[in-house]
This record gives C-alpha cells, sequence and structure tokens, in this order.
C-alpha cells in the first residue's frame, strides 16, 4: 500500500474514534516517528546533529517520549549528550552575562556573538507535513463518499484544523463541504453545552446526558485542538 492509502485509512479509523481526527492521526503518527528513531536513529550521526541543533525534542514529544514502551534507554542516550551540553552552554554564559542570550548562540566576527535560534523539532517538522497530507485527503472528501460517510459519523474537525485546511485550499471546492458539515457538528454541540449550563440550575431535577457531560471537554477541543498538539502563549515571539 502507497503512504497515501496507509493515511487514508488511517484517517478513516480516526472518524471513528472521540475528538478531531486529524489531531488524532497526527498524534499517532508523532509517536511512530519517536518510536522508530530510539529504536533505529539514536546513533545515527545526522539525525544526532538535528537533535542537538533543536536541543531535543519539543516539550510535547519530550514527555511524549514517556508514552513510548522501552523509550527511555534511548532517550537517555540522546539526554545524556545533551544535558552535558547545557551544563557547558551555562558555564559559558555565566562567565559573560552581558552577551544575548539565546538557544545555540554562534560565533562571530571579533569574538562578538550572534544570535542563532533554536532549530525546529524534528519530530513536529514531519508531523507537520503528516498533518498537511490528513488535511488534503479531508479536503478531497468532496468526491469521497466513504470518507464524508466516516467524517459524518465522527466528532468533526477542531477549529485550528479547519482553519488550516481553508488556508491550504484558497478556494478549493472541498473547502465548501467540510466547512459546512463541521460548522452543523459544532453547533450541535454549542446546543450540548448550552444545556449543560442550563441544567447546572439549583431547580433543576432533570439529569445530565452522557453527551452533555462530555460537552465542555469536546468544546474545549474544538477552540484549541487536541491536548498539547498546538502550542500555548507563555513565550510570544519577540517584537
Amino acid at each position: 500500500m502507497t503512504e497515501k492509502f496507509i493515511g487514508d485509512l488511517r484517517l478513516l479509523e480516526a472518524c471513528g474514534q472521540p475528538g478531531c481526527p486529524v489531531c488524532r492521526c497526527v498524534a499517532h503518527d508523532s509517536r511512530q516517528h519517536l518510536d522508530a528513531l530510539l529504536y533505529e536513529q539514536v546513533t545515527d550521526p545526522h539525525t544526532r546533529r538535528r537533535i542537538r541543533a533543536s536541543w531535543g525534542f519539543c516539550n510535547w514529544h519530550t514527555w511524549m517520549l514517556l508514552e513510548i514502551q522501552g523509550s527511555r534507554s534511548g532517550a537517555a542516550i540522546i539526554y545524556e549528550d545533551l544535558l552535558g551540553r547545557l551544563v557547558e552552554r551555562v558555564r559559558r554564559d555565566a562567565e559573560a552575562p552581558a552577551r544575548p542570550r539565546s538557544w545555540l548562540p554562534a560565533s562571530g566576527r571579533r569574538g562578538m556573538r550572534r544570535v542563532r535560534p533554536r532549530e525546529r523539532c524534528l519530530v513536529c517538522e514531519a508531523a507537520g507535513e503528516a498533518e498537511r497530507r490528513y488535511l488534503e485527503t479531508m479536503l478531497a472528501g468532496s468526491g469521497d463518499a466513504e470518507l464524508q460517510l466516516a467524517y459524518a459519523r465522527s466528532d468533526g474537525l477542531c477549529g485550528p484544523h479547519v482553519l488550516r485546511a481553508i488556508e491550504l485550499a484558497a478556494g478549493h471546492k472541498g473547502t465548501s463541504w467540510l466547512a459546512a458539515r463541521t460548522a452543523l457538528k459544532w453547533a450541535r454541540l454549542r446546543d450540548d453545552l448550552a444545556r449543560f449550563v442550563s441544567k447546572h440550575d439549583h431547580r433543576n431535577r432533570v439529569p445530565f446526558t452522557a453527551t452533555e457531560a462530555a460537552a465542555c471537554e469536546r468544546a474545549f477541543e474544538v477552540l484549541s485542538g487536541a491536548r498539547e498538539l498546538f502550542g500555548n502563549d507563555l513565550h510570544p515571539p519577540a517584537g
């Protein structure tokens, strides 16, 4: 089977599970990528250079390592090396605190240092490419009855992924069907959420339904994407 066909099957399967199907597929691919890297590429020179350039993995993929069985040995090799480099870096910066501070400073002319940014997490880079392929598959679903049926049964895409799909499509006809179907799902979720809110009235004696009880968490994912998949705003870009 081709990579595209395997991806299509994974997306169809994800439509039958809770939450945004694309979020679920991207998280699945990330775990597979990390698993393969730890099993096959820990000592690969090119991979190690990439990992050093990004100071390990991002926060999301670093903590995902603990979800992968047998990952600690390979992760320990990688992070022992990184920790040694970080010790050297901090000691060096402590001796010259007035110099610019950032990840991976590079040497410039006449002893001056220029700032060189931390490179992107290599697992995020692969996950971003996979995300684009899944969104392209969703957009092509306007002519795929099987995908449309699967999507009709799903919770729908999250807001961040719908907006990325619209941007990616740039007027592609697939945007209309995807946006229309998803908006209906979100409207039903809003109704569930409204009923959940109203039933908190002290005069209410009607119990919550299962969908109403889960509505708040489902709304979190619609607005923000799956847990940990998208970044936070704690440290916004400068400028």
